[in-house]
C-alpha cells in the first residue's frame, strides 16, 4: 500500500511539472522583442537640505527644565516613595544557600 500511494504522488508531481509551459522566450532568439528602456532618475525624489530653525540655547534649557527632564532622565522617577521599598529577606544572601563553604 505505501509503494502504491509513493508511486501515485510522484507521479502526480511529475504530472503537474510537465503540464508547465515555458511562457519566458529563449534570451538567446533574435526575434523576441523587448520593451524599451525608461529612464528615472535617482534624484526624482531629492529635497534640497534646508538649514533647520535653531532656537536660543536659554529657551531650550528652560523648556526641557518644565518637562521635568531631557531623554527619558524625568524627575518624576525620583519623587517616588522610597519608603515603600522592603529591604530583601533574611536567608536569600550568597552564603545562606544551603551547601555553602563556611
Amino acid at each position: 500500500m505505501k509503494k502504491t500511494a509513493c508511486f501515485a504522488l510522484a507521479a502526480l508531481f511529475a504530472a503537474s511539472a510537465a503540464a508547465q509551459e515555458s511562457t519566458r522566450p529563449h534570451p538567446a532568439d533574435p526575434k523576441v522583442g523587448l520593451p524599451s528602456p525608461t529612464y528615472e532618475s535617482a534624484l526624482r525624489d531629492y529635497r534640497p537640505y534646508v538649514n533647520p530653525q535653531v532656537r536660543p540655547w536659554r529657551e531650550a534649557n528652560q523648556e526641557v527644565g518644565k518637562s521635568g527632564g531631557h531623554a527619558g532622565h524625568s524627575r518624576k522617577d525620583d519623587a517616588v516613595d522610597k519608603s515603600a521599598a522592603k529591604p530583601p529577606a533574611a536567608g536569600h544572601g550568597m552564603h545562606e544557600h544551603k551547601g555553602a563553604h563556611k
